[in-house]
């Protein structure tokens, strides 16, 4: 059974930390907090869901956009003050010698929520990403955050490509007013078109500033708390480095957190089936894990064969997880000892699990959640 266990926590602990791995360096902005967007209730149609669009950097370059684009405040301030930017230094890149002249670069967006990949919730809008995309470099983080007084456009990537979260290409992202985002438009990827590369020149500086298209959040799908980033990553098209089509750098950087402040984030978690609560010819094992920096709670909910719940608390740390056998766990009702579900509710955003079982000898079963 220790043996076990002990597989189980293994596991999980994989699924846990390589969830967040897949970014090679950390992009920066150059001033102001995370903003939030506000949550429009269920099918509401109107101006409501017109604020579940929202752009980062809209108001990177003057004039002042006095409008809410999608966040919680009615004025996003005069110019400059609301600087937000997505700004990646290529000499964070494990090979930055490579980012010379003749160097061939094809970009891929993708939205992460929580930091991880899929139909989440957060999609590219239908108005963006622009047919060129542009971006543009500094020799420091002062100058790139001070980009408006000089042209907008450096460089740019030419024409692109949307796609779901599986690969399967997006003819048309949602555009317009619109609380939910059907499947067909679930964009998470947008990939600029290796054809029309972006060349370096060799007069690049290092801090490169890439502009965050709008994207839409579906309210059927997103949860309080949720946050919202965008993985920015560099691609070499024609072999100038060591091999073609090879990822050079990956940079990730928050652009929003779902729902004005106030609203308490939580999860739902499903585990299927357990043969019991108690010990028994078989041991049942969950593992519960936070991928946020505050420590949470989850109420743990179990329905048994033939009538009756218990209900057991686990306090999950932040950044870590939890892992028990459910004969262990405190539980509150009467445990009958027949086959059950569990239904978790974390007081966090983001929350995952992984339950088991296992007779000992040949017989065992795995699943995660949700």
């Amino acid at each position: 059974m220790k043996r076990l266990l002990v597989l189980l926590t293994v596991m999980v602990a994989v699924l846990f930390f390589t969830a967040g791995a897949f970014a090679q360096t950390v992009c920066t902005s150059c001033k102001g907090t995370l903003r939030e967007i506000p949550c429009p209730v269920g099918a509401v149609q109107g101006a409501a869901c017109t604020l579940s669009e929202f752009d980062y950097d809209i108001n990177s370059f003057p004039p002042a956009l006095l409008v809410p684009d999608g966040y919680c405040s009615t004025a996003v301030g005069t110019a400059g003050v609301n600087n937000y930017r997505a700004i990646f230094h290529i000499c964070d890149c494990p090979d930055p010698t490579v980012f010379t002249a003749g160097l061939s670069l094809q970009v891929r967006y993708e939205i992460l929520v929580n930091g991880l990949s899929g139909a989440n919730g957060a999609y590219w809008s239908g108005t963006a990403p622009p047919a060129t995309l542009n971006f543009n470099t500094a020799a420091s983080t002062t100058l790139a955050c001070g980009l408006a007084a000089q042209p907008l456009t450096f460089g740019a990537y030419v024409g692109g490509s949307f796609f779901q979260s599986d690969g399967a290409t997006v003819a048309t992202p949602l555009a317009g007013v619109a609380c939910t985002v059907g499947a067909a438009n679930r964009a998470t990827i947008w990939l600029s078109n290796a054809a029309t590369p972006y060349v370096v020149t060799g007069l690049e500086g290092s801090y490169w500033w890439f502009d965050i298209p709008p994207i839409r959040i579906s309210t059927n799908q997103i949860q309080a708390g949720d946050v919202i980033s965008v993985q920015i990553r560099l691609i070499d098209v024609l072999g100038a480095s060591i091999c073609a089509e090879c990822t050079l750098c990956d940079c990730t950087i928050e652009v929003a957190r779902v729902c004005c402040s106030g609203v308490a984030p939580t999860t739902m978690l499903t585990f299927n089936y357990f043969t019991s609560l108690a010990a028994g010819d078989y041991w049942n094992g969950m593992a519960i894990a936070n991928n946020t920096g505050t420590a949470g709670t989850c109420v743990l909910t179990a329905r048994q064969l033939g009538g009756g719940a218990c209900t057991a608390t686990v306090t999950v740390p932040a950044n870590g997880l939890v892992v028990d056998l459910l004969e262990n766990m405190t539980w509150t009702g009467t445990v009958n000892g027949a086959p059950c579900f569990i239904i978790g509710n974390c007081d966090y955003a983001g929350a995952f699990g992984f339950g088991m079982m296992a007779n000992g000898a040949h017989d065992s079963m795995g699943y995660a959640t949700p």
